[in-house]
């Protein structure tokens, strides 16, 4: 009798009114994935065309120190990019030479008011879409350029550059996207998808679908090697 009650009490926890789905989360191994940098790294100035200084060995807004060989100090913050080491906006050229060496400390692994961690590795929840005529921005919340046909897509709680697979619990259609934004704003969803993302899923009409999210990896794929 005892077992039978606490089916009774349990399965109405779980079906909710909305599409049979509840909203939850779960921890990978009971505790959280974080988005790496490194520590500490020895590279040569680059300077391109950017507003901002990049790095492949940290997560965007990391607080950096470069330091000159003349044991001149720089502090700045960095963003994720894959294709350099240092890479210094052209304002910075009365600072520091191309091709000099450096030494660069991590004092600060990410934002300093934004999520380094990954809170659940898989969630079941809401995903809406934004993107077109909606009054969506030319920039994202992570400092890049908003492509609405690419596959990204907008969390609360995520780092910027987390990896994550996409399932339509409505029809089992799957991809893969990359955390790029901040939103949504609406009660009830937990994603929003940039409009390529929700067409893979079959969800443009419906606008709003059951997905399952899980992390394949927590924030930007930095660099060790130098």
């Amino acid at each position: 009798m005892r077992y039978i009650f606490f089916l009774l009490v349990l399965v109405p926890l779980i079906i909710t009114s909305c599409g049979g789905y509840k909203q939850t989360s779960s921890l990978y191994g009971g505790a959280k994935l974080k988005a790496e940098c490194v520590d500490y790294f020895e590279t040569e100035v680059k300077f391109c065309k950017t507003r901002m200084p990049l790095s492949n060995k940290v997560q965007d807004g990391s607080l950096i120190e470069i330091v000159s060989p003349s044991g001149k100090v720089l502090k700045v913050a960095a963003y994720y990019d894959s294709r350099y080491s240092l890479c210094l906006p052209y304002t910075y050229h009365r600072l520091l030479k191309d091709g000099q060496k450096v030494k660069i400390l991590t004092l600060r692994c990410g934002y300093k008011y934004n999520p380094t961690t990954c809170p659940y590795s898989e969630k079941v929840g809401y995903a809406s879409w934004y993107g077109y005529g909606d009054g969506s921005g030319k920039w994202t919340a992570s400092s890049r350029p908003f492509k609405p046909e690419t596959n990204g897509l907008a969390s609360r709680d995520l780092p910027f550059g987390t990896l994550v697979k996409i399932t339509n619990l409505d029809n089992g259609r799957t991809t893969y996207a990359v955390v790029l934004d901040r939103g949504p704003f609406v009660k009830g969803r937990d994603w929003d998808l940039y409009p390529k993302t929700m067409r893979d899923l079959g969800g443009i009409k419906k606008g709003v679908i059951p997905v399952k999210v899980q992390i394949v990896r927590c924030g930007w794929p930095v660099e060790e090697d130098n």
